[in-house]
């Protein structure tokens, strides 16, 4: 069976816009987890339209704008990159593990846990009323 879920990601959005900062709460102490303390912590460096979602308690799939130039952004603004950021580690070492198009809206990816099984889908937004999946 699957451990008990203990962690959450929450995204705070600075005015209501688009753009937030996700940070990692503990529900049994509920508190903000520290991303420079000994549990490391998942915390957005700075507010942008990003998805996250939890892969397993110690990896996230992450799409957002990394390095800030808006390289890894659709032409609408939201992610395209998506890539898997282990705990412990800098945002910088993610690996890439998805890919959309740049005229997407959005890529994102998420892992849905089942009766111990763990089942990752991929989403190509490709208009606001169009989407792909893939699993």
């Amino acid at each position: 069976p699957d451990k008990e879920c203990d962690r959450a990601l929450i995204s705070l959005s600075p005015g209501g816009s688009d753009a937030d900062t996700s940070r990692e709460f503990c529900l049994k102490t509920e508190k903000f987890v520290d991303p420079d303390g000994d549990d490391k912590g998942f915390a957005m460096p700075e507010p942008a339209k990003t998805r996250i979602s939890y892969r397993s308690r110690d990896e996230v799939l992450v799409g957002t704008d990394f390095g800030g130039d808006g390289s890894t952004l659709t032409d609408s603004g939201y992610p395209r990159v998506v890539k898997s950021w282990k705990r412990g580690t800098p945002i910088e070492e993610a690996v890439t593990v998805f890919e959309g198009e740049q005229k997407d809206i959005s890529a994102s990816m998420y892992a849905y846990r089942d009766r111990g099984y763990v089942h990752e889908f991929q989403l190509r937004s490709i208009t606001f009323y169009t989407s792909k999946y893939f699993y």
